[in-house]
């Protein structure tokens, strides 16, 4: 994959400047050696335009004796997705004791993968890794006076101080791995349950199974707990059969995280000519992994294997009319005009590449 276009803004900063802003695991290795130059052990890259945006998001590259200072985020939820490494978030209550924990690996492991952290909950991350790599999304604007750190919330600055901190927690109880608990809504939507959510891969088996079992060939499992929420997130599967028709969101941006399987995101002018076909896959696939969606542009996604495994992120609170559906694609209750729909876009993409 070729490298993307980017802005260093400080040491260990950088912002992207791609039009449709992707990435694959191999062009985050840039970043994971920068986090030697990093006066805070840490390197990112943002792959939104600006503070302003509704969605903030970022690929984070941690040395493994990072210190990450506990503090909470007033009323705006966050999610951590570990891409690479090994550790664990931790809670605390007002007073600074430890109430909870989430232990992280990767994907692959048996760990959970993903944390989503609600607002005003104090945590922290600790690292057993030699470094570890993850994908940050929050709620937008960006506003440093959101982030609190409490009181009791140690400012170290010196290794030996960080050390021990690390060696406390690390030794710490570690809650048991536990399973996403969630219901089913629809036949296409089931909604974790409130609190801090954790989620590792075979909590997605389950909708793997269940997915041909739907009408449409898509499910999901949204992790937001309203349709007010500011931050909108959900694990979606797909199969090789699904169709979506193409359509674009009126002030905000989306992004797509893939997991497992492979397809191609095609970005379309307002006639539903091509601009952009960017080849999406898993982090092993050497396709880019993840695409961000600016707001104002038709898309599709194109499936291109059995299932489609995504975590995908959007800013709320839901609004039906902030998504455009366009007239030049077809519906999908209409199986004839999306067979030939389907049949030409395959033919206009081939062209196009």
């Amino acid at each position: 994959m070729s490298k993307i276009q980017t802005k260093k803004l400080v040491e260990g900063v950088w912002q992207n400047l791609e039009r449709f802003p992707h990435i694959s695991y191999e062009g985050l290795q840039d970043y994971v050696a920068a986090i030697e130059q990093s006066p805070t052990k840490r390197a990112r890259i943002c792959m939104h335009d600006a503070t302003t945006d509704r969605q903030q998001e970022m690929f984070i590259a941690f040395d493994g004796s990072s210190y990450v200072r506990p503090s909470h985020h007033v009323n705006r939820d966050e999610s951590f997705h570990m891409i690479d490494g090994a550790g664990k978030y931790i809670f605390f209550d007002d007073n600074g004791v430890q109430i909870d924990d989430v232990r992280l690996g990767n994907y692959e492991s048996d760990l959970p993968f993903y944390c989503r952290i609600p607002g005003n909950l104090n945590h922290s991350l600790v690292l057993y890794s030699d470094h570890a790599v993850a994908h940050e999304v929050c709620t937008g604007p960006f506003d440093k006076a959101s982030t609190v750190f409490p009181s009791w919330s140690p400012d170290y600055k010196t290794s030996t101080e960080t050390d021990q901190f690390r060696a406390f927690h690390t030794t710490q109880p570690v809650k048991p791995v536990q399973g996403c608990q969630y219901e089913r809504i629809t036949e296409e939507m089931c909604r974790a349950k409130p609190g801090v959510v954790s989620i590792k891969r075979s909590d997605l088996e389950y909708f793997k199974s269940e997915v041909y079992k739907t009408a449409r060939k898509r499910i999901r499992l949204c992790v937001h707990q309203t349709d007010d929420d500011l931050l909108h997130e959900m694990f979606v599967v797909y199969t090789g059969m699904t169709y979506v028709r193409a359509n674009k969101h009126i002030g905000k941006d989306e992004s797509l995280h893939i997991l497992e399987g492979e397809a191609d995101f095609v970005f379309f002018d307002d006639d539903g000519n091509i601009i952009e076909i960017v080849p999406l896959g898993s982090k092993s696939s050497n396709k880019n992994f993840f695409v961000r969606v600016p707001q104002g542009v038709f898309h599709t996604i194109i499936m291109k294997s059995d299932v489609l495994v995504i975590h995908e992120a959007t800013p709320g609170p839901f609004n039906r009319e902030e998504t455009l559906w366009a007239s030049w694609s077809p519906i999908d209750s209409d199986q004839e005009a999306v067979a030939a729909y389907s049949k030409d876009l395959a033919e206009r993409m081939e062209r196009f590449s």
